[in-house]
């Protein structure tokens, strides 16, 4: 008669960490399709979404006529404040 009974030494269950290695690898893998450009885009169907580049010297003159236009409009706005201000 045996007194003892035998110890498992095998599982059904997969280790957490082979779990954990495994999604790294998966996300790997799609990251590299995704940059080398295996994976399908919807971009790519059409036309190119990039635009024609702007010369800098129109880039220039275009924020700068905006932004002397934006200091006149706060100019304007308060310069009736400062009247005010000098009326009281």
């Amino acid at each position: 008669m045996t007194l003892y009974q035998k110890i498992p030494t095998t599982s059904a269950r997969v280790h957490p960490l082979a779990i954990g290695a495994g999604g790294v690898l998966l996300l790997s893998l799609v990251a590299t399709a995704a940059i080398v450009g295996w994976m399908p885009d919807a971009h790519r169907a059409g036309e190119p979404t990039v635009t024609a580049p702007v010369p800098a010297t129109a880039a220039r003159a275009s924020s700068a006529s905006s932004a002397a236009a934006a200091v006149g409009k706060a100019g304007r706005a308060a310069r009736p404040a400062l009247a005010q201000l000098a009326a009281s």
